[in-house]
This record gives C-alpha cells, structure tokens and sequence, in this order.
C-alpha cells in the first residue's frame, strides 16, 4: 500500500462505476417499468456530462483517457444491450411500441405525412457537407441526420448533408391508436420524409449522428466588463468546442468516415450504437407521461413541515428553537413561506441570500424579485459559473436587477456553492436575523427528488457569523475566524482535519472512536490520509457516499475499520452530514461541501454545527439509519467495484428512503391503513 496509486481508487473508474449502480436500478426486476427506464434515462445524462468535464479533461493523458474511454464504452453497451433486447420487449408488451414506418397502417401514415408537411417541414434546414469547406457548426447533444446523396443526372458523385432534428418538438410523436400508446421517434419521421429537402437528389443512405463536445469555458473574472455579458460571450464560444465523442448511427461506413474527417475525430471518440435507439434520456421521457400510472410508482406527495403549516408567528416559532426539515420528506414549501414572508412582512430590512442553481422559473427568484420591489434591502449572490445553469442564472441576475436587489456575482477565482439566507427585521427589542442554511438548492424542482436537509435558526452567534460571511463575499472583509460557522476555503479543511485527528487521538482500544459522514464525493487525498490514520488507531469510520470515492477500504492494517456504503434509491442523496463521537459529548455538522479538492480549495462552502440537544439527537440518528439499508445500499471492495447489499435469512428487510415516506406519512396521515404498494414494508428475506 506504499505506491501512492495503490492508496487511492481512479476518481474517473469511481465516477463510473457510480453510474453503474444506477444501471443496477435501471436492470433491477424491484422497479416498475417505467421505474425503470427513468434510471436508464438518467445513466445517459450522466455519461452525457462525464465525457463534457471529465474525458475532455483527460484529453492531454491519451493512456488514462483511452482506459476511461473504453471503460466507459461498455457502461453504454451495456445500457443499450439492456434496453434493446429486455425494455424494449417489455414496453410493447405492456403496449407502448415504436412503430417502425413502415408498418404504419394507412390512417397513421397519413397523420404523419400531415404532421410533417404542416409542423415540421417549415422548421427543418438542411446543411450541406462540403469536401473543400469548414465543417459546419454542430450543436452539442444534438441528434442530426446523416445523408449521402448523388444527383439524378451524375449518379457517381456523392455529396453529404445533415438535418438537425428539432429539440422544440417531442422525441416521441404520438399516433392515433386504439390500442395502447403508439408513437414514431421525431428522426424517424424526419428520415422518411427527407427526400423532400433535397429535390434532385437520390438519397443514398440515410444515418444518426449526435456529437458530444467538451465543456470548458474561458473567461476573465476580473475584468472591467459586465461579467454577466464575459460569461454570456464565454457559453457562446463553448458551442464550438472540441468533439469529444460521437454517437452513430450509420450502415454506410464512406459517409461515417467523411464526417469523421471532417469534424477531426479518432477512431476512438465514435462510438456505434448498433440497434439501439440514440438518446436513450430522451427516450426516457416516456416515463415522465401521464399514461400507464400502473408502471410506475406514485408521485412521491412531501409532507407539510408541521411548525411551517400556519403558525400564528413564524418569527416566533423559530425563536423558540431551531428547526431542520428533510426534503423531499418535508415539503420545500416551509423555505418558500419563510422567504415569501419575509419579502411581505413590513418589518423586515433586509435578505441576503445565496443562489446556485436557479430553475427557470423559480419561486424562490420570484419572491426575492417581489422583496426588491416591496423596498427591502436584497442582496443576492447569484453564481454564474455553476456549470449548464448558467443562462437560466444570467437571466435571473438582470431580473433581479431590474427590480432593485444588489446582486453579486460570487468571488472572483472561486465558485459560490454555500447554501444559506438571512433575514434581517426590526422588532421591539431591537434587530433580530433569522437564518435558513441547506446542504441543498434553492431549488424547488430539485427539492422533490433530492434528499436533502435544511435548518432554521435565529442563534445570535451564527447570525453574527453568516453577516460576517455575507460582507465577506459581497465586499472586502478579509476571512475572519468565526465563533461558528466554517468556511472554505479559508478554514473547512483544516477544521475537517482536525476534527478526525481529535477522533484519532482520543480513540482508545475500550472505547474506540467513531466517525460517520454522508456525502456525495470522497476524493481529497489529504482527507483521505487522515481517515486511513484514523483506520490504523482503531476509530471506526462509516461513509456513506453516493457517488465518487477514491478511499480503498476494508485493507487489514490500513484501512480495516473503515466501511463505505452508496444508496441508489427513488430520491437522489445529496445531503452532507458528519458525525464525531468526541469521547462521548457529540458533534454533528451540516455542510455544502464534499470532501473533494475542488470543494475545499476552490469553492466558497460552509459547514454548520448543529448544537440544539434535540436536533442534534434526531441527525444522529437519521445518520445511523442510512447504514442499516440493506435493500438499495452497495459496499465498496477495496477493488473499486461494488456488491449490493442483502440481508441475511434472519435480517429484517430495511429500506431508508422507504423508511422515511413511511415516517412522513405516519405524521401527516395516522388513520390511514393502506399504504402504496412500493411504499410497503417488505417481507423478510
């Protein structure tokens, strides 16, 4: 274990066999149908991003990159293997079929015929190809029609040219049926009629090109400009970066390879899809109609947050104590109603807040443009570098803007990726802030299906700390020691370490310590090296981390006290918890930050103790209850691969996020006795 390669897994493999757990759910005969091909849908969007960052980063390491490459590669095959040969069976039988064209009865084709010449004929531009001519710009993640023509007078003279298919149309048309769903994919019909956008012309094969390009931007941070314009000129610019990969679907080999050379692509950047359909996230998409609720789980309802519902004074109530709320489980609603009041309550002064991703029509945005115009003081740090949000986040600053709020874009050399919003208002005894912290977006699509934890407070010393905080990144307050919060990167690393160098010292063979921490990423080497040495003194440490982790666990004389879990369920898990025995007198802490490089160097982060004896109890145990799932959890060998997990004969079946709607629906719904049926506990094993 003394090479430093043998210390830690590849961050890239980790990525990887990430999304081959949610492959595993996709595969999993547990999930309904539609389930199903939601996880298959998401597997593509992943590997759709990992070759935009991650494989065009390892461009200027060809050895590293082509290992990546292929092992990414069989990821796909195995996706599309899986799809063609089991999904697609399965999503005819229960009667939602792509109908090729021609086997459309005659009513159908007609309808398509319509469709193309009324909807789609006048939208459509062909482009044409030419051998002595730059490549034509090509949209990223855009499907294209690959055609080979000749003209009818010189039949032996190829020429090629491409059709952009639509992405403001559906990929799926609908079909008028009695029977069923029945649909004909967007290509597919634009294929059949192709030959109307190029009159004179034979086609001579027709084929399925769509292009990944890598997705680095270059930009000044410190410039005099606008910086909302330098980023906005900056994604114009990404458009035309370098091809990273190439998805194909073509028979005709000569058109393939005059495209290739043209776009200056290696061998190993094109991958064929072979018989499966391209696209498979907007293939998923089938999931997400309203048809066949029976192949699919119920729309997961959150519960109202019971101290949110209609307080009499919500000022008031988070005085009386702090409050943490778990989403989806709770509803985001109770964040909305604390900033919607604020934005109303003629005593509030002030709202500083932070912004990371921000949906395209955001209530969250909504409230603070409608705080602005209501004459409150509103400064919001909106971060124009969180990566493929950034035009639904330029748009949002100049509407804020535009309405009054102050808004700054984030710290130049670093991403704002801290969570938090603090109230300022007037009150008999004087100003009192009222303060909302997150390990999640302020994200209200997002706050459905991911797992994440927010926390009320009104303590006067985190309040001091957050306005320190907020003037820090707004102006030039230099970091300061805070009595509470943590902030990188000026001090969440050294307080990490520090914390697991206490666990280590105090660890003691009668009572050894203990560390849990839930997480989305574990790639820090210096983290890692103290967890290792925390290992060799005896604390027991239990990750739970989603996705990347670079740590080998399980290694006698190394890391053998060390255990790392992932949960691949129905929610996306996003929220950061660390826990620390100290002795016996508890330490828990709420945080934005990963334990990656990036986050602790490169980022604006915070973590936030959590000191309410009551709070602190409860996050414990939330923590513990993410080690017990033995239906949906995975363990990582010191290989880097994963086993799922599985209880033994005499073990109770235990599902977390199945745990947890139960929980939510017992508050909320105690005289109901049905429960849906995914949601039921399961029998023993």
């Amino acid at each position: 274990m003394n090479p430093s390669e043998e210390r830690y897994l590849n961050r890239e493999l980790s990525w990887l066999e990430f999304n081959s757990r949610v492959l595993g759910e996709a595969m999993s005969p547990s999930n309904l149908l539609l389930d199903r091909l939601k996880f298959l849908g998401i597997v593509s969007s992943n590997l759709d991003e990992f070759f935009m960052v991650r494989v065009a980063a390892l461009e200027p390491n060809p050895k590293l990159a082509k290992e990546v490459r292929a092992k990414a590669y069989q990821l796909i095959e195995s996706q599309n293997q899986y799809f063609s040969k089991i999904m697609i069976p399965e999503l005819e039988a229960a009667q939602m079929v792509q109908v090729p064209i021609q086997n459309l009865a005659e009513s159908q084709f007609a309808f398509i015929k319509s469709f193309f010449f009324k909807e789609l004929f006048p939208v459509l531009t062909p482009i044409a190809v030419f051998e002595d001519k730059p490549a034509p710009l090509l949209m990223n993640l855009s499907i294209y029609i690959l055609v080979a023509l000749v003209l009818s007078s010189k039949p032996g003279e190829r020429k090629y040219a491409l059709v952009e298919v639509p992405k403001n149309f559906p990929r799926m048309i609908s079909l008028p049926s009695e029977k069923g769903y029945q649909f004909v994919l967007l290509e597919n019909l634009i294929s059949c009629f192709a030959k109307e956008l190029f009159l004179g012309y034979e086609i001579v094969s027709k084929g399925l090109i769509r292009l990944t390009r890598a997705a680095e931007m270059t930009f000044n941070e410190e410039s005099d400009e606008d910086f909302a314009q330098v980023m906005a000129e900056a994604l114009k610019k990404r458009r035309q970066n370098n091809v990273v990969r190439a998805e194909a679907v073509a028979e005709d080999a000569q058109a393939l390879a005059f495209l290739k050379k043209k776009l200056e692509m290696e061998d190993e950047q094109i991958y064929s899809i072979g018989a499966s359909w391209l696209d498979l996230k907007g293939v998923s998409q089938l999931a997400y109609q309203p048809l066949f609720p029976e192949l699919k789980r119920p729309l997961w309802q959150p519960r109202p947050a019971p101290k949110f519902e209609d307080p009499k004074d919500l000022w008031e109530t988070i005085k009386q104590g702090d409050i943490w709320l778990h989403h989806p489980y709770e509803s985001f609603e109770a964040v909305e109603r604390f900033i919607a009041l604020a934005a109303s309550d003629p005593d509030v002064l002030a709202i500083k807040q932070t912004l990371y991703r921000v949906g395209q029509d955001s209530e969250i945005a909504h409230l603070l443009e409608r705080a602005a115009e209501n004459g409150k003081h509103v400064t919001v740090l909106v971060e124009l570098k969180a990566r493929f949000d950034e035009e639904k986040n330029i748009s949002w600053a100049r509407r804020l803007e535009n309405a009054g709020a102050s808004v700054i874009y984030g710290v130049a050399g670093f991403k704002t990726h801290a969570k938090a919003c603090l109230v300022v208002r007037r009150e008999p005894e004087g100003i009192k802030r009222y303060l909302h912290f997150s390990t999640g977006n302020y994200n209200e699509k997002t706050a459905q299906i991911y797992s994440d934890i927010g926390y009320f407070t009104a303590n006067e010393e985190l309040a001091h700390d957050l306005t320190i905080f907020f003037n820090m990144i707004t102006g030039f307050s230099q970091p300061m020691s805070l009595s509470k919060l943590v902030v990188a990167p000026y001090g969440l690393r050294q307080r990490l370490q520090r914390l697991i160098k206490r666990e280590t010292l105090r660890s003691i063979k009668e009572k050894p310590g203990l560390i849990m921490a839930k997480m989305n990423s574990l790639v820090d080497p210096e983290i890692i090296e103290s967890l290792y040495e925390a290992s060799r003194a005896g604390v027991v440490v239990k990750l739970n981390v989603r996705g990347i982790c670079c740590l080998k666990p399980g290694v006698k004389g190394f890391s053998e006290n060390i255990e790392v879990v992932s949960i691949v369920d129905m929610f996306l898990e996003h929220s950061r918890v660390f826990y620390f025995l100290n002795g016996g007198e508890d330490e828990i802490y709420l945080s934005s930050a990963d334990w990656m490089p990036r986050n602790l160097n490169q980022r604006i982060e915070l973590m936030v103790p959590i000191e309410h004896p009551k709070n602190k109890k409860e996050l414990k145990e939330l923590l513990k209850l993410y080690f017990k799932d033995n239906v949906k959890s995975w363990r990582l060998l010191q290989s880097g691969s994963y086993e799922r997990l599985a209880g033994t004969s005499q073990e109770k079946a235990f599902r977390v996020q199945e745990y947890l709607c139960q929980q939510a629906m017992q508050l909320t719904e105690q005289k109901r006795k049905v429960l849906p049926q995914e949601l039921k506990p399961k029998k023993p094993q």
